[in-house]
């Protein structure tokens, strides 16, 4: 969201500056910490853009990023669970509400 008196962006070195002096860290340690996480992100969603068009088999996906992480971007079905896609969707509704008749 853009705040109304700005008429661009901050410079970096404000930001960068106001981490390493909150996390007593220097820059070096909080870039390079912020470089890889903003890797991981990218090859995350690449990998599984390549699984829902079909390009990647699921088994490879989980190696590359764990069994957790492409179970819970829910591209197509569940893996080794039948019917779980039904499951959780029961699970999601409100419990209904009885009339005391």
């Amino acid at each position: 969201m853009r705040i109304p008196d700005e008429t661009g962006r901050r410079p970096l070195g404000e930001e960068l500056a106001f981490i390493c002096l909150r996390l007593d860290a220097g820059e070096a340690e909080i870039l390079g910490k912020a470089l890889r996480r903003g890797v991981f992100e990218i090859y995350k969603a690449v990998v599984l853009h390549e699984l829902a068009m079909g390009r990647l088999e699921r088994a490879e996906a989980s190696r590359m990023l764990g069994r957790l992480v492409v179970e819970r971007a829910r591209i197509g079905p569940p893996a080794g669970i039948p019917g779980a896609a039904r499951k959780t969707d029961r699970a999601r509704r409100p419990a209904r509400r009885r009339t005391g008749r």
